[in-house]
């Protein structure tokens, strides 16, 4: 049998051939988040990078969870698309015991190989890739690698063990099903079932589901996790119904209307009334799942996108410098001045009372309401000596700076310069704001470097907007880095599904086809038609994952002052790989009408 499965791979490779590459797509992208997060010396060499750990594991989790869900569907439609073979065979005496460890066979054969060439391509794309992260993180990686042994074990392991449980399912599924069925199966049509008072029903509640579950996205933080799951579930059971009831009456409304008798609207209405029966849970699922992918992608970039402004509104200045920085070169500097210090004992650093009385030292002062912007307060030396308790986070934030450390440094303001220089070696710091944060951010890199250098620290532990924007970096970077891909695996997956769940069913409609061929239909007008037929199933998980999105982004906002900055960005590379997969569906849909 294990030959039999072999020959049948190779006569079907244009069948499974969407199906591989949407799984070779995952394998790597999977492999890529286990060598990042399983790299024990990059880890421990870039302590900064530490989150990454938990961005990549949760990264590895989604994609997983996709993968099973991408991959119960296609082996699905593979099923079906051969089950009239598998019934010739169990008619010429081959036993269903046989007959399941073929496809069995055939299964883990896809899988295996499927996997070593995505980790083929994880270990160039991880090796690739690692550019784009530094970048994105604002960091030199040491001991980064495309190569990790212990990234390939757990890849081929989860995917191995992934494709025989799918095995397994689909092999029971196959023996619940007698010869006569299996041989019958592609000559089968389902006559949608039209329910009167049901399907408006089911569909006006589906249109309730999903305005409320849109409803409760914004106040996701006073509803908490119980609310985010009820949102999940009212999303999905809405998006279920929608598909399965409200675009089904949708569908018998257009059927007697003037709109519907025009060209040949009549064809591509029945073509959607007869196929929304087999897609409606594709449908939702592929919906659901291009909501991730763009929310993925959307969010991720968001996060990296507000840095800058989030780091200028919660620091008062944006660096102070302890050794001859370029501050001339600085561009629109709104705010400098320059405070003496001394570098005492136990993380203590002390300041002169009098220059802070002449030059103000400002701090930020928070509001207890949510989203609210801190706003600039402005303390003398005089109010810190009296009461040592409103010291400013500004100075103690300058306090972590001279001693390399990112907390625990105390400030104390002294009342004179007198005072300051009993407590030994005097030296200076300047503080400077600038306007903007990314028009300086040549010099600002150059001086927070050479700045770091000298007092024996990282670019992340100074003070400032600017050393928060760096620290930020080093965290969110990773964010937007798993967004990308994950938005990219997830697509690629939605996409393979759709276009694999269309051409399994081209021998059904290329019956109605060449009637339409038959009945003096142009080759122009068959083509334009295709693109339309399928330009609606791509066209529903498109619109209901686009509004998942446009509404699900408000849940961010307590975390982002704009949620919606990295959305535009996201959605043109989105719909330029969408729309690839549906050129090419037309194209290989069209081909095989033709044959």
């Amino acid at each position: 049998m294990f030959s039999i499965a072999m020959k049948s791979l190779r006569s079907k490779w244009r069948d499974y051939l969407v199906l591989f590459v949407g799984l070779m797509v995952s394998a790597a992208i999977f492999y890529m988040f286990s060598a990042i997060a399983l790299n024990k010396e990059f880890l421990l060499a870039n302590s900064t990078t530490g989150i990454i750990v938990l961005v990549f594991t949760i990264g590895e989790f989604l994609l997983g969870l996709i993968t099973f869900v991408y991959l119960n569907f296609a082996n699905g439609f593979l099923l079906r698309l051969r089950q009239a073979e598998y019934g010739l065979m169990s008619m010429l005496g081959a036993k269903r015991k046989q007959i399941g460890m073929m496809l069995m066979q055939e299964t883990l054969a896809l899988g295996i190989i499927s996997t070593v060439i995505g980790i083929v391509a994880g270990i160039g794309l991880t090796s690739f890739s690692g550019q784009f992260l530094m970048d994105l993180l604002g960091l030199q990686l040491a001991h980064w690698t495309g190569f990790s042994f212990h990234a390939i074990l757990v890849t081929l392991a989860f995917f191995v063990a992934l494709f025989f449980l799918n095995g397994l399912y689909n092999s029971a599924r196959l023996s619940r099903q007698d010869t006569l069925t299996l041989l019958t199966a592609d000559k089968q049509v389902k006559q949608p079932k039209r329910r009167k008072i049901l399907d408006p029903l089911f569909g006006l509640i589906g249109l309730a589901l999903l305005i409320g579950g849109y409803a409760m996205m914004p106040n996701v933080l006073s509803l908490g996790i119980t609310g985010f799951i009820l949102i999940l579930i009212i999303n999905v059971l809405g998006t279920f119904f929608f598909v399965s009831r409200s675009l089904k009456m949708l569908t018998y409304a257009l059927r007697g209307s003037r709109f519907n008798s025009r060209g040949l609207r009549s064809f591509l209405n029945g073509q959607l009334m007869f196929r929304l029966p087999d897609y409606q849970r594709l449908l939702t699922v592929l919906s659901v799942i291009f909501g991730l992918a763009l929310g993925a992608m959307s969010v991720g970039q968001g996060f990296y996108r507000a840095l800058p402004e989030q780091a200028q509104s919660s620091q008062p200045y944006t660096a102070a410098y302890t050794t001859n920085a370029d501050v001339k070169d600085l561009k629109n500097i709104k705010w400098q001045a320059t405070y003496h210090y001394v570098k005492g004992a136990d993380k203590v650093v002390y300041f002169d009372g009098d220059e802070i009385n002449a030059h103000h030292i400002p701090t930020m002062i928070y509001d207890n309401v949510p989203n609210s912007t801190p706003k600039v307060k402005w303390m003398s030396g005089d109010a810190m000596i009296q009461n040592p308790d409103t010291t400013t986070d500004t100075l103690i934030g300058l306090a972590n700076q001279i001693n390399g450390v990112q907390f625990d440094s105390k400030a104390v303001v002294l009342a004179n310069a007198a005072e300051l220089a009993e407590k030994g070696t005097v030296k200076s710091a300047e503080l400077v704001k600038v306007a903007d944060l990314h028009e300086n951010e040549t010099v600002l890199v150059k001086n927070a470097e050479r700045e770091a250098k000298a007092l024996g620290s990282t670019v992340q532990k100074l003070s400032g907007s600017y050393g928060f924007y760096a620290l930020a970096k080093s965290y969110f970077g990773g964010f937007e880095f798993m967004g990308i891909f994950l938005g990219i695996g997830f697509l690629a997956m939605l996409a393979s599904t759709l276009m694999f769940k269309v051409l399994s069913g081209v021998a059904d409609d290329k019956r109605r086809y060449r009637i339409l061929t038959m009945i003096g239909t142009s080759e122009r007008q068959v083509t334009m038609t295709v693109a339309k037929d399928l330009g609606t199933l791509f066209f529903i998980p498109l619109i209901i994952g686009l509004l998942d999105v446009v509404f699900g982004l408000n849940m961010f906002k307590a975390i982002l002052s704009d949620p919606y900055v990295g959305f535009v960005p996201s959605l043109i590379g989105i719909l330029a790989l969408y729309l690839a997969y549906y050129f090419l569906t037309v194209v290989i849909y069209r081909r095989l009408i033709k044959a």
